[in-house]
């Protein structure tokens, strides 16, 4: 992109706008009101499943919003930019950030779902609409980075070399009681 395109530089300022107002609070004028509800309409259909071609055709046709194509791409744009990247610089990362939310909501969904059956004394639906939930939520871990290898920082730590478990079972009175200990042998950290 050109850095002396007027046009991008309008979008970016906008967009820098409607960031100012999510992440610091700044009032917005009626008109910028109004594009902001687009936005947020155009993420609601991202958060559902529709694709961004179906968004763009969605923002042009539907009643509410009725925008041009290139308004339209702008738009899917920002919604893009202020949601799913707000944590990153604008990349393919940010679509899995919102991927990453979408999983979590329908995991407390499922969590609710789950509560309803516990309430009814449904114990083995709920208990299995608890590892759904539990599920879901790894799910948008992971899609966080939350499990990034990169992340974890383990070099610094002690790692265990060797782990030995004994049983050690005693008769006591008649009765046999079993007794677990665990030996670990630690390399040394520098």
């Amino acid at each position: 992109m050109r850095s002396n395109n007027k046009y991008l530089q309008k979008v970016q300022d906008e967009l820098d706008l409607y960031r100012r107002h999510l992440l610091l609070g700044e009032e917005l004028s009626f008109a910028q009101k109004q594009v902001f509800e687009k936005v947020n309409v155009a993420r609601g259909w991202l958060k559902s499943g529709y694709s961004d071609t179906q968004v763009i055709t969605l923002l042009k046709n539907d009643q509410v919003t009725d925008l041009q194509e290139r308004r339209a791409r702008e738009i899917l744009s920002i919604a893009y930019d202020l949601y799913a990247d707000i944590r990153l610089s604008r990349n393919h990362d940010g679509v899995k950030f919102l991927y990453a939310e979408m999983f979590r909501e329908a995991g407390w969904m499922v969590y609710e779902q789950a509560k309803n059956a516990f309430d009814l004394k449904e114990r083995k639906e709920g208990a299995e609409l608890m590892k759904t939930f539990r599920a879901l939520m790894a799910e948008a871990a992971q899609f966080d980075g939350a499990y990034d290898a990169k992340a974890k920082d383990m070099e610094g730590k002690k790692k265990p070399t060797k782990v030995v478990l004994k049983q050690v079972s005693k008769n006591v009175n008649g009765q046999i009681q079993n007794d677990f200990t665990k030996e670990e042998h630690y390399e040394i950290g520098e």
